[in-house]
């Protein structure tokens, strides 16, 4: 899945980079979109078990399928290897699929709804307007949904303005999804109110904390949340007078009890529905884990609900290791210590890059000071607006920098990872993996 992994493996520190490279393949085989299904869902004569659950195929008039996500396509092959399906609707973000023609594909907008999100929606609401009490909904689920799929109650050029104005000031997913839910007729549970019969949702989390609720804006899962919830999400960024005015009316109107509310936990408990994580951001780091322990390495492991500015968590990781490198964490070397979560940047300057190449580079000092090699990736691939999934580092960076005449520093400044470590070589490259699970960070460090 490392396209370059060869390259990466270089210098005095060749058997770390090597070590953290296998890690993180190994993590990205446990976390794969189609793998996970595909171990999810067993099939024997006419009974399927989705998770615990077990269902007569004989007893079921129809199966259905909706997949939406960035992992919809893997999703749906590996589902389509296992079970009949009947009719279904897959929405991602590649231009095309090879499905069977009871399945029809879209190709969605990302992160911004565009047209197709909305003609997916209406077929996905079409769908759900035929299941049965005795149907059986397969809802595949995955990092990037609450986009791809989309019915809004407001004219689609308006989301899409609320939408860039909330990522614009700083939103965090949950409060995004907050407004987004309630301007929705299919977050919040509202695709489940639709469904009758059996609902069995695989969901792949690309959400800290793994809220079913979060996660694709939780799309079978109650929400607690209101409309005035959201209203108050556009007053604390001081955007209620800016976003467009049906997004106001229809927060107000429903705030007022005139369009219904989102799922609540008491009508969801009503509902045959089992939802079921396949993949974790912890599946992906504890995978990591077992192949470093089997190499060798005492591991501490940090946990996946690392978040923050990506810079700044480097510095707090800095500390970390320098602590290490004195002798003071009471953990026997060699060494690996290993984290997730997503971290965010700041864009304040005209470069390229991503969160995870930011944070190696800032990490560079702390590097040369304590020893060891570092590297961090975006499980799905893609870090910001660059190719590459991250990037790898070890003690010698730097100095092998300085030899380039490339100042950290100001790379740092401008935002402009991608561009240092394609001059010094380390760019890590997997292509669009498939997958997501967030970011993986993984620190090894020797006696040397």
């Amino acid at each position: 899945m490392i396209k370059n992994k060869e390259l990466l493996i270089k210098g005095r520190f060749a058997q770390e980079r090597a070590d953290i490279l296998a890690a993180l393949q190994n993590a990205l085989l446990r976390v794969d979109s189609y793998s996970c299904v595909r171990r999810f869902i067993k099939t024997v004569d006419s009974f399927v078990k989705i998770g615990d659950e077990k269902f007569n195929l004989d007893n079921i008039s129809n199966v259905y399928l909706i997949a939406f996500g960035k992992a919809a396509i893997r999703m749906t092959e590996a589902v389509l290897e296992t079970i009949r399906i009947d009719e279904g609707v897959v929405v991602s973000n590649e231009p095309c699929a090879n499905f069977p023609g009871n399945i029809r594909y879209f190709s969605g907008g990302h992160p911004i709804p565009n047209e197709n999100s909305v003609l997916a929606g209406t077929d996905v609401l079409n769908l759900a307007s035929k299941t049965k009490d005795n149907d059986l909904t397969l809802i595949l689920v995955s990092g990037g949904g609450s986009a791809l799929l989309e019915k809004p109650l407001v004219p689609l050029r308006d989301l899409q303005k609320v939408t860039a104005l909330l990522m614009k000031v700083g939103a965090d997913i949950f409060e995004l999804n907050t407004v987004r839910k309630h301007l929705s007729e299919i977050k919040g549970g509202k695709l489940l109110s639709k469904l009758k019969g059996n609902v069995v949702s695989l969901i792949i989390s690309d959400v800290i904390g793994d809220s079913l609720d979060t996660i694709a804006s939780g799309p079978t899962y109650f929400d607690n949340s209101t409309f005035a919830d959201a209203i108050q999400v556009l007053k604390k960024y001081d955007i209620l007078d800016k976003v467009p005015k049906s997004v106001v009316d229809v927060l107000k109107e429903g705030s007022k009890g005139k369009i219904p509310e989102t799922l609540k936990e008491d009508s969801y408990m009503l509902k045959k529905c089992h939802n079921f994580l396949v993949a974790t951001n912890f599946d992906a780091c504890k995978s990591a884990e077992n192949l470093l322990r089997q190499k060798g390495y005492s591991v501490l492991y940090l946990g996946s609900g690392i978040q923050g500015e990506s810079r700044e968590v480097a510095k707090v990781f800095g500390g970390i290791i320098s602590e290490l490198s004195r002798g003071r964490l009471d953990i026997r070397k060699p060494v690996a210590i290993i984290f997730g979560g997503e971290t965010t940047v700041t864009v304040k300057g005209n470069g390229v890059g991503g969160r995870n190449e930011e944070f190696v580079l800032a990490m560079l000092p702390f590097l040369e000071k304590s020893g060891g090699a570092i590297c961090s990736l975006g499980t799905d691939g893609i870090d910001g607006l660059s190719d590459a999934a991250g990037a790898i580092a070890d003690s010698n960076t730097l100095k092998d920098s300085q030899r380039f005449g490339l100042d950290w520093k100001e790379y740092l400044r401008e935002n402009n990872s991608y561009m240092f470590f394609k001059k010094i070589g380390g760019l890590v490259f997997t292509g669009k993996t498939g997958t997501n699970v967030a970011d993986i960070v993984i620190y090894l460090s020797t006696d040397k």
